[in-house]
């Protein structure tokens, strides 16, 4: 009798001692693929839980010293993770990988592979990100947190940051799903290195670190974000201490890389598809062609989409709430509720057609998900099936309607 009572207990303790000990595993917190040539070379990016700070009585690392990196050759995620394990005394767990790096040259191929290795391996959790970098191994070496401790945060934080709103927030399973069901193109985060040079100031052993690459940058010269530039990963910051940088899309045709969004072309995006919470933007006005007025501006309401398939358009409605920040006195002597909302009105909606005349008409490539948006109108799923087969997006035609209301709150007008 006492030995039936004891079975429960002894199944438990043998359950415990199988199971993995946390002290026993490193955590992988990134990954990164290029191509090398008899296959790929993985770097596999795992946080050194010495450096990680865990209670206000903890000193941890900074930087750089948070995470350690190994690159190794092999033909596949497993094989690599296998490799790497021999090389560090710990087992490595990729439940708490954030992002996964590719290469230009290994997106362009397409990431069906790598689609299916995430969403079979139940290590991979599937809202993991995919970016896509000139070198997956220079990015991830580059990685050095100023101000988290905690590189999964870090990761966290970069990627799914609505504020701004300059990155795409598309995980790999919305990309795996879009390549699928083939009911819209999707597009990734850009990953990127500055291209810095130490700079030595007339004070003997000063020294700074100065981003010669912003320059390439193009300045927009329209009404939205005047004077602001179109930003890539890699161009940001003259000063800056971390060099990788996230910002702007990668555009997929299916599985296949085919072109970039700068940062500005990133926002009007997330604006299309409410991805955005809040942002800051730059208008020029009439009263003001030469100093831009920055405007907060948030979603009202989802935009809202009217399609005609027959005629190949759409008409694309987006409602905005703005507050005024900043404006030039020229503007403020000047200023007119009506015409200002209509102006900014006006700025959105050409920068967003130009935005979807790029995608569409010269990469074309269905970002906005109309095929997706189309499925309603069929009774029958062949139909449906039939239709996306042969549709080009190249052959549809847009306009955007914006609808922006300033907010009256505690600016002062100057009248004549």
């Amino acid at each position: 009798m006492k030995i039936i009572k004891l079975l429960p207990v002894a199944v438990m303790v043998m359950l415990l001692a199988s199971c993995e000990e946390p002290d026993n595993m490193a955590y992988v917190t990134a990954l990164g693929i290029n191509k090398s040539d008899e296959g790929y070379y993985y770097t596999i990016q795992f946080a050194q839980p010495t450096q990680i700070s865990g209670g206000a009585s903890e000193k941890g690392g900074s930087g750089g010293n948070i995470v350690k990196n190994i690159t190794v050759e092999a033909p596949t995620l497993y094989s690599a993770i296998n490799v790497a394990d021999t090389i560090i005394s710990k087992d490595l767990s990729l439940s708490h990988a954030k992002v996964f790096v590719v290469s230009e040259d290994v997106a362009r191929e397409g990431l069906s592979p790598l689609n299916d290795v995430i969403i079979r391996n139940n290590d991979i959790r599937a809202d993991i990100y995919i970016s896509v970098a000139p070198d997956a191994e220079k990015f991830l070496e580059e990685v050095k947190p100023s101000l988290e401790l905690n590189p999964v945060k870090y990761y966290q934080l970069t990627y799914e940051n609505k504020n701004g709103s300059a990155i795409p927030q598309n995980t790999a399973l919305d990309f795996y799903s879009a390549c699928v069901s083939g009911s819209k193109d999707c597009i990734l985060p850009l990953a990127g290195v500055a291209e810095t040079e130490e700079t030595h100031g007339e004070e003997k052993g000063t020294k700074s670190t100065e981003n010669f690459s912003q320059q390439e940058a193009e300045i927009n010269k329209g009404g939205f974000e005047k004077e602001t530039r179109n930003y890539y990963a890699g161009q940001t910051g003259k000063k800056l201490y971390n060099k990788s940088e996230v910002l702007g899309s990668a555009v997929f045709k299916g599985d296949k890389y085919i072109g970039q969004l700068g940062s500005t072309e990133t926002e009007l995006h997330n604006i299309l598809m409410d991805h955005f919470t809040v942002m800051n933007i730059n208008f020029c006005a009439d009263t003001s062609p030469d100093d831009p007025i920055t405007m907060r501006i948030e979603e009202k309401t989802p935009p809202e989409y009217e399609i005609d398939r027959n005629s190949k358009h759409v008409d694309i409605y987006i409602e905005l709430q703005a507050e005024l920040l900043s404006a030039p006195l020229s503007h403020q002597r000047t200023y007119n509720e009506g015409r200002t909302d209509q102006e900014a009105s006006e700025m959105v909606s050409t920068a967003a057609e130009e935005l979807i005349h790029k995608v569409y008409n010269e990469m074309n490539a269905d970002i906005l998900g109309i095929r997706g948006r189309l499925k309603r109108q069929f009774m029958e799923t062949g139909g449906y099936e039939e239709y996306c087969r042969s549709f080009e997006p190249r052959k549809w035609s847009f306009t955007v309607h914006t609808d922006l209301t300033t907010k009256r709150t505690g600016m002062t007008y100057f009248y004549e």
